[in-house]
């Protein structure tokens, strides 16, 4: 594989992560609102709070997954290009910038963050005591 193939892998993997990426945010945003409605619900039951915290911990647990796919894309098209004989400038400073060039099994940890206040918000919506 040249390296102009790996550029065209990487371009395609990246519009694939931006449409998951579209979707997470669009799950996240539906576990949020779910989250808030189980709250504001006067009928809710311990099992509808158990219910919806499966579903919101489900919706992080895809994103999380999907982030760290997404971190792949970059750490596996750095490998790709540091196998290559010769290397243009861009793929070394490609290279550098990703700093890893083999598969992680978390994202970014600002994408870890991000996902521990998303499950953070959504679990203390549904079970924090509601002030009356």
């Amino acid at each position: 594989m040249d390296e102009l193939q790996i550029w065209q892998n990487w371009q395609s993997g990246r519009l694939a992560d931006a449409v998951v990426f579209i979707g997470s945010i669009l799950a996240i945003w539906l576990a949020l609102r779910v989250a808030n409605l189980t709250r504001s619900n006067s009928e809710t039951d311990v099992i509808a709070k158990i219910v919806s915290s499966i579903f919101g911990m489900c919706v992080v647990a895809g994103s999380w997954m999907a982030y760290t796919i997404s971190a792949n894309t970059w750490t596996l098209t750095a490998g790709a290009l540091e196998s290559l004989n010769e290397k243009s400038e861009v793929a070394e400073g490609f290279i550098e910038y990703v700093g890893v060039t083999g598969g992680v099994s978390t994202p970014d940890p600002l994408g870890m963050v991000f996902l521990i206040v998303i499950a953070l918000m959504i679990l203390t919506l549904i079970w924090r005591p509601k002030k009356n």
